[in-house]
């Protein structure tokens, strides 16, 4: 399929993450314009209102899908429409991009990437914290054994989602919609950096617990997991939607045989990278976004786009999204059977 000039995305689900999407579309030279799906009307109006790059709104994606003229699916919904809206998409013969996780389990997200071998289009899941500058830089570093040889990794998020978490008829940590609660959302970003870092998972022991929340159809709002990673690396998870009292911060420290590496993310700070050696730290020149979040979200979405119109090989992979969505369901599965829980992928 020949592909025009300039794309046309389709953006299905008009909630909270489509703002930072619409975002990137707009200072995307490959993008033309946009339509929007969502089953509320003035969702899509407001959207409409706020971003001048959408042309046409639906509260039938399955409408929306069958404009031919649509290049793109964008798929932004709640995690448990995530199957089926990309399935359609692809059979529809758009090229798809879904946010993160991409399915509550893995047979659904095996089925989405044989339909899109299958149609020959692209599937693409948007891992955004891939993109954050200090990650990369890590990276680096890691590679180029600034620390030594690894053996611990840690990531810490605090967040507050007690609103949604509270509200049973929020989505947000609902078991059947959400596929979990905090660990199944933001933990999956910390999941897909460190084997992003490190390798695949072989093993998984966690504690998922529901300590502040009150509905009964949500999942955990506080979650620890450790993770057996390859070359005799430890990785310790700890992510809460019940820290009501802070604003949201998240920290990775990774610790070597002669130094260790602290990446953090607050817009305030001003060295979100920080090797520490010898007793001493030298702060590391990156690129620190005041929204991170936002700007990774836009650099993924330029970069999928750019592997579509020039056919090239995306650095975010599904066989890392895959194994991501390995790891997070033996997390819960482990915190189910209070044991250790080998991951077979």
């Amino acid at each position: 399929m020949s592909l025009p000039q300039q794309l046309r995305i389709g953006l299905i689900g008009a909630g909270a993450i489509a703002a930072p999407h619409l975002h990137a579309y707009i200072d995307n030279p490959h993008v033309g314009d946009v339509y929007i799906a969502d089953i509320s009307a003035e969702a899509c109006q407001r959207r409409v209102d706020e971003f001048g790059i959408i042309k046409r709104s639906f509260t039938d994606y399955h409408e929306l899908l069958a404009d031919e003229s649509v290049d793109i699916a964008d798929v932004c919904l709640p995690h448990y429409l995530h199957y089926a809206a990309t399935m359609a998409a692809l059979a529809a013969g758009k090229h798809v991009i879904v946010e993160k996780p991409p399915a509550l389990s893995l047979e659904e997200f095996d089925e989405m990437i044989g339909a899109s071998e299958a149609a020959g289009r692209k599937l693409f899941v948007a891992l955004c914290q891939r993109m954050f500058p200090a990650h990369r830089k890590a990276k680096e570093l890691l590679e180029a054994g600034e620390i030594g040889t690894p053996f611990l990794a840690t990531i810490t998020v605090m967040g507050d989602e007690m609103a949604r978490l509270d509200d049973p008829d929020s989505w947000k940590g609902d078991w059947q919609k959400a596929g979990g609660g905090a660990m199944f959302d933001t933990g999956f970003h910390a999941v897909y950096m460190l084997q992003h870092f490190f390798g695949p998972a072989t093993a998984a022991t966690a504690v998922t617990k529901r300590l502040v929340a009150t509905a009964q159809n949500k999942g955990d709002d506080t979650t620890v997991a450790i993770l057996e990673l390859p070359d005799n690396v430890l990785g310790a998870i700890t992510v809460t939607y019940a820290a009501t009292g802070n604003r949201w911060q998240e920290e990775r420290r990774i610790v070597g045989t002669e130094g260790s590496i602290l990446i953090r993310d607050d817009p305030e700070d001003e060295m979100p990278l920080i090797v520490m050696r010898d007793g001493d730290f030298f702060p590391v020149k990156v690129h620190g976004p005041m929204q991170v979040n936002w700007w990774g979200i836009a650099r993924t979405l330029d970069h999928l786009i750019d592997c579509i119109v020039n056919d090239i090989v995306p650095e975010i992979t599904l066989q890392e999204a895959r194994s991501a969505l390995a790891t997070m369901l033996a997390i819960y599965q482990s915190g189910r059977d209070e044991e250790r829980i080998r991951i077979m992928i």
